[in-house]
């Protein structure tokens, strides 16, 4: 079930009560190849891939594992669509807004959510809202520091572990708080280290354009740039302030562990610093 946190303190009582279920059962999941369990894209019970998601030394990452074998949703994108069709749900004729479009996840919520728009982003000198062609596919450039929307012109907006990737993430939230209307959401998933209150600065950009880095430069895969995406922070609970700070009427963490929902950790070794609960931002206008 899918509970919403203001701040850390009941989140991390939660997060205790869960923990020794949690240490038995991804025990067991991480050890098989596939798990049985229900896809809530799909709505039907079906097989998790667990082992496709990267690895921590012989950990299988299940954020980014536990694919679902119909549908191709990983842990992560099924618990975002998961989030995203309630919102749809109470608020049917919604203008919705994903950036990102050449993903399995942007396929399978325009089946159930025909006005959705996507996006990709492209490159700095590409002009927001335009298409171009892209891995040979026309695609509309967004930039979530600048987006191409009207102010208050989309009731929802969804992105997944975008935020880590860009250091000025406040203007991001700025621009984003600007396309929404009265009541508009922002949800998203970003890695979220659920023991730190500030923001960890692993890199910053100087004044020539070369990046300054404050430890081991931290690269996350993607799947339209083979060499990754430079991560900038490690978030915190100061993210709902600062969510707040750029003009969010309420900021809140959202959990949904659910083991036969293929709703994992990450399955990070280390649990004070790099383990990661299925977890989702919510911003609310």
């Amino acid at each position: 079930m899918l509970t919403w946190f203001d701040s850390s303190t009941d989140f991390l009582r939660a997060i205790d009560a869960l923990d020794g279920r949690r240490r038995s059962g991804e025990a067991h999941i991480a050890a098989q190849e596939t798990v049985a369990g229900y896809c809530v894209a799909c709505a039907a019970v079906t097989n998790f891939a667990v082992r496709v998601g990267g690895f921590y030394g012989s950990n299988p990452n299940l954020r980014e594992g536990l694919t679902c074998r119909g549908c191709g949703l990983s842990n992560r994108n099924r618990l975002i669509y998961s989030a995203l069709r309630r919102r749809v749900d109470e608020l049917p004729q919604a203008d919705v807004a994903l950036l990102e479009y050449l993903t399995p996840l942007f396929a399978v919520l325009r089946r159930h959510l025909p006005q959705l728009q996507g996006s990709e982003y492209i490159s700095e000198k590409h002009v927001p809202g335009q298409v171009y062609s892209y891995h040979g596919h026309p695609v509309r450039h967004e930039s979530i520091t600048q987006l191409s929307y009207a102010d208050a012109s989309l009731d929802l907006v969804g992105h997944c572990d975008v935020l880590e990737h860009v250091y000025d993430y406040c203007a991001a939230l700025r621009e984003v708080r600007r396309v929404l209307r009265p009541a508009g959401q922002m949800i998203c998933t970003v890695p979220f280290f659920m023991t730190r209150q500030e923001e960890a600065v692993l890199a910053r950009p100087r004044d020539d354009g070369s990046i300054e880095f404050l430890g081991p430069p931290e690269y996350h895969g993607d799947g339209l740039r083979p060499e990754g995406i430079l991560t900038w922070h490690h978030f915190g609970w100061k993210l709902l302030d600062d969510a707040r700070e750029a003009g969010f009427s309420r900021a809140q963490i959202g959990l949904d562990y659910d083991l036969f929902c293929g709703f994992a950790t990450n399955n990070h070794p280390r649990a004070e610093y790099g383990l990661m609960y299925p977890l989702l931002l919510r911003a609310v206008v």
